[in-house]
């Protein structure tokens, strides 16, 4: 009687554990807001806030939740589109707003046109600009500088690095975000010129956000969103904001 007793409480376990819906939390290596080590596990500002919300989530509603680290086109292509699917550090555009069930909003910030300090453009010749794949101002870096002049990289930082390295003259992005991954690459702002402010022609970014995919369960949709209320939860993403805004400012008036 004792060994069916336990057989039957290994089922019931097994039962409900097939029954709770998991939440896949994804991410690309995107410094200063986050960043993949060697071991394909994430750090920073944005990964301590998402951890935060989902502990907070989970004490709400019972389901499993698991980190990965992507590439950011395999995140769009692939991942985007699976339910149960929460998107850190996504830009919000009117081309994706309805996509997605937008949760709460991270950062904003202006995207500016950028070149190597003392390098000289190439003389009758188009300038080249490297972006990620899949980023939302690459309709609009496409129609700025011509579909055939941008090099499309794994993520932001590889197309920083590219324009450090001499393959292309521009790269575009906020002040917080290039010296973030300035620093990612062993870099500083001083190496870099800040030229013009980037007109996103009708794909500017809303700022970047946590969003969940469509079809998800309602059940973590409503942990979530509830998570998002609680007190040390709000406080934490209002620190988080402060801290890049202060961090942005800081900048622009030192550079």
């Amino acid at each position: 009687m004792k060994h069916c007793f336990l057989i039957y409480c290994c089922l019931f376990a097994c039962i409900a554990m097939a029954e709770s819906p998991r939440l896949s939390v994804v991410f690309e290596h995107n410094p200063p807001f986050q960043t993949i080590d060697a071991e394909n596990k994430g750090h920073g500002p944005i990964i301590d806030f998402a951890e935060l919300l989902v502990a907070s989530a989970k004490s709400n509603s019972e389901f499993e939740a698991e980190f990965n680290g992507k590439p950011w086109a395999r995140i769009m292509e692939v991942d985007a589109y699976q339910p149960n699917t929460l998107i850190l550090s996504i830009s919000k555009t009117p081309q994706r707003a309805p996509h997605f069930t937008w949760l709460t909003q991270v950062y904003t910030g202006q995207q500016y046109i950028w070149k190597v300090k003392g390098r000289d453009d190439p003389e009758n010749q188009p300038l080249q600009v490297a972006v990620e794949r899949n980023a939302h101002k690459m309709m609009s870096i496409k129609h700025h500088f011509g579909e055939e002049n941008v090099l499309k990289s794994l993520n932001s930082a590889q197309a920083l690095h590219a324009l450090l390295r001499g393959r292309v003259d521009r790269f575009v992005g906020t002040v917080f975000a290039v010296s973030g991954k300035l620093k990612s690459l062993g870099h500083n702002m001083n190496e870099l010129q800040r030229l013009a402010k980037f007109d996103d022609s009708g794909f500017a970014s809303q700022g970047l956000s946590f969003a969940l995919t469509l079809d998800s369960d309602e059940h973590i949709e409503a942990a979530l969103r509830k998570a998002l209320k609680d007190p040390k939860v709000e406080q934490a993403r209002a620190k988080l904001q402060q801290q890049f805004e202060a961090s942005e400012r800081q900048l622009m008036a030192g550079y």
